[in-house]
């Protein structure tokens, strides 16, 4: 009240008879020195009284609302920002301080391990699986495609999980998204208060006054977005609030407020459709991630998925055969162990009785002890890697080295089931024993289309060929095309009425609105890299990495052709084997049954004739057995090489957005006939190469093929024990 009482004063007329000679006021001299002082003492903000209040309460409650949303949306991240709370980084050093880590769950159900004295003890149950039943059970327990040489020890890091794909989608630098983001439309605003308070040598420049104080006030607000194109839209409004004591001011204080709009279009680099798609707005040189990028990223890191998804399949269906070969070669080793057995026990009679060849007895007993060493080990077997991807063949060569423990627990551990759990599980399929023959072309066109390593390489070069188009582009100068268009606004509030035209705009919104101030602007940006050493640089080393790429794209496919022309000979060779060491088998058993009937008529040939006899029937069975499963691996290599085991097992990878914990859901098959493990016919096929699934037929229903010799046909017939292992009442024989 005391400025403006002062101020009125000043206003004053002056009283006529106060003049003096000259013909001046004396009371208006007074005045107009008042004046000056009192308009600079009104221009600072302590004694102007004119605040932008509109602005600041807008602004304040726009901060404040802000502030409200975000806490009462995530309270818990207001307090870490605002409240500066620590207690959750503070636990989480606590243990990083004291590595205990937790014992999870699947891991703690263990129970203590199967050994030979709990087989022994009878303290064990079977329970028989199908490979179907196999392989549905380590799908839907694949959080981790595991494989069998501890590499989730070695380097956790590389292992493939169920959140690869997604993984790679959320990806903040590289990934779909942070490709997509790049033309998101940006929102920014501002509010910034300056207080200036400055002594100038020549009042010229501060607008007739020496002590320049000054109140100065910015509000912002910009909304930009990025095209397709490379084209930058801005649109942005702007108003600045000024109180200052310039004496030549026409408003003590004032709103200066303007609207404008610009657009920046790159016209050679950085320009068009092509390289934004692939190398995105802002990439330099060597530095592409356009959406185009990103999902040759994504569909390469699928196609990597893919690949060890198969490889996954490959080692389970590897381990089940494994599994099944150890308890074949256990059930083998234990017959003949009965058999020295009951050699040997005759052995020590013909001893009481001194009607045996010297030594007899103690052969006898050598052999016996050395087949229970060999059942003993067939049981527990020994800690070596079975059966796996490329350890001789791409998907897997037999190597039976571990007994039906050990290789009972690799099943277990690929499949995602606790180490042991008071059960041992038991193969119930058998291996096929029909002749499948593969069409070479129809293969070879599969494996070039289906096998992943093929599709992530063909990727990984047209990524490359749009890597080249982008650095290409570099060879350009950066040309920039800008126009920009301002509507302006000045008066002495921010709103209000009055008269908005003139010098003297009663408010800036107002004066804004008349339209009567606008401006313009049309230029052009030059930028030239003298020499464009970089951009040669780039263009030659895009073109290097596309030259690498095709011939590793070449020499892939020329490996793939090779192991698929490996594969198909393979299976060959396995089906040959069967037929061949059933043959063996058959004939050793025959020799055997007639030493013993001629022992039974006391026509003893000898006890080494006789167990030489036994040793030749229990390595042909062996044989005969490891050549059947090593024929049911060569026929899932053959899919492994072209690129169907998947589709071969009835396996399919299925994108579902409802799951957290993996990126897909593998659907197992449904309830299928088998097919007919005795059938030595050659079965049908579709055009893929895949079996044609026939009805299931008894043995007694079988019909030996044209093509089989008369050992053969008899074998068909005669071999014991097929019908049990073909059935569901002794899948495999327990130890």
């Amino acid at each position: 009240m005391k400025n403006a009482a002062s101020f009125f004063a000043v206003r004053k007329l002056p009283d006529p008879t106060q003049q003096t000679p000259s013909g001046h006021f004396r009371e208006t001299d007074f005045a107009m020195t008042d004046l000056v002082r009192t308009i600079r003492r009104t221009a600072h903000p302590a004694a102007s009284g004119r605040r932008p209040v509109l602005p600041c309460a807008l602004l304040i409650t726009a901060v404040a609302g802000l502030i409200a949303a975000g806490c009462a949306s995530s309270p818990q991240q207001c307090r870490k920002t605002v409240g500066n709370e620590t207690r959750e980084v503070d636990r989480i050093a606590r243990q990083m301080d004291q590595p205990v880590p937790p014992l999870h769950p699947q891991a703690g159900m263990t129970a203590e391990p199967v050994t030979a004295h709990t087989i022994a003890d009878g303290q064990i149950e079977y329970v028989d699986v199908s490979l179907d039943d196999v392989l549905r059970h380590a799908m839907l327990h694949a959080s981790v495609l595991r494989d069998l040489g501890g590499v989730v020890l070695r380097t956790p890091d590389t292992v493939r999980t169920g959140l690869a794909t997604r993984l790679q989608e959320t990806d903040p630098r590289f990934g779909m998204e942070a490709a997509l983001s790049a033309f998101d439309a940006q929102l920014r605003a501002s509010a910034m208060f300056q207080n200036n308070d400055r002594l100038y040598n020549n009042a010229f420049f501060s607008g007739g006054t020496s002590a320049f104080r000054q109140d100065l006030n910015d509000y912002s607000v910009a909304l930009s977005k990025r095209t397709a194109t490379g084209s930058l839209l801005s649109l942005r409004s702007i108003s600045r609030y000024d109180s200052n004591n310039a004496p030549a001011n026409t408003f003590v204080s004032s709103w200066d407020t303007w609207l404008e709009g610009e657009i920046r279009q790159p016209l050679l680099q950085g320009g068009g459709l092509e390289f934004n798609r692939i190398a995105g707005p802002g990439a330099s040189p060597g530095v592409y991630n356009g959406i185009l990028i990103a999902k040759a990223n994504s569909d390469i890191n699928h196609a990597q998925f893919m690949r060890a998804l198969r490889g996954f399949v490959s080692n389970v269906e590897n381990a089940y055969w494994d599994l099944y070969f150890a308890y074949r070669e256990l059930d083998a080793r234990r017959k003949a162990m009965e058999r020295a057995l009951v050699e040997w026990n005759k052995a020590k009679e013909r001893k009481g009785s001194g009607s045996s060849e010297p030594g007899e007895e103690a052969l006898a007993r050598q052999q016996y002890y050395q087949l229970k060493a060999d059942v003993d080990e067939s049981l527990s077997g020994r800690l070596f890697l079975g059966t796996q991807t490329q350890n001789g063949s791409s998907g897997g060569t037999l190597r039976q080295q571990g007994g039906v423990l050990t290789s009972e627990r690799r099943l277990r551990l690929l499949i995602g089931m606790p180490a042991a759990d008071g059960r041992l599980l038991r193969p119930a399929d058998e291996p096929p024993m029909a002749q499948i023959r593969f069409n070479w072309d129809i293969c070879m066109n599969e494996a070039i289309h289906q096998r992943p390593e093929l599709q992530e390489r063909h990727i990984a070069v047209k990524k490359r060929e749009m890597e080249l188009l982008a650095a290409r582009n570099f060879l350009t100068p950066r040309l920039d095309a800008v126009a920009r268009y301002r509507f302006r606004g000045f008066g002495h509030d921010l709103t209000g009425g009055g008269v908005q035209t003139g010098i003297a705009p009663a408010s800036a919104f107002g004066n804004l609105g008349t339209g009567n101030q606008q401006e313009w602007l049309l230029g052009m940006e030059l930028t030239v890299p003298v020499g464009y050493r970089q951009a040669h640089a780039a263009v030659q080393h895009a073109e290097l990495a596309l030259a690498r790429e095709r011939t590793i794209q070449k020499e892939q496919q020329r490996e793939i052709i090779s192991n698929l022309n490996g594969a198909m000979a393979d299976a060959v060779r396995a089906w040959k084997s069967v037929r061949n060491h059933l043959n063996q088998y058959l004939a050793a058993r025959d020799y055997a049954k007639v030493l013993e009937v001629r022992a039974e008529e006391r026509r003893h040939d000898g006890a080494d004739r006789i167990l030489d006899a036994h040793r030749r029937v229990l390595q042909a069975e062996i044989q005969f057995f490891r050549a059947r499963a090593e024929y049911a691996v060569a026929l899932k290599n053959v899919h492994f090489e072209k690129g169907s085991l998947l589709t071969y097992r009835d396996l399919r990878v299925q994108n579902s957005d409802s799951r957290t914990d993996l990126s897909y859901d593998i659907v197992g098959s449904s309830e299928q006939a088998p097919s007919d493990p005795d059938d030595d016919s050659e079965e049908d096929h579709d055009r893929s190469g895949s079996p044609l699934r026939r009805p299931v037929r008894t043995v007694s229903d079988q019909r030996p093929s044209d093509s089989d010799s008369p050992d053969d046909v008899r074998s068909i017939r005669r071999i014991d024990g097929w019908q049990k292992m073909s059935g569901s009442e002794d899948p495999a024989p327990a130890p």
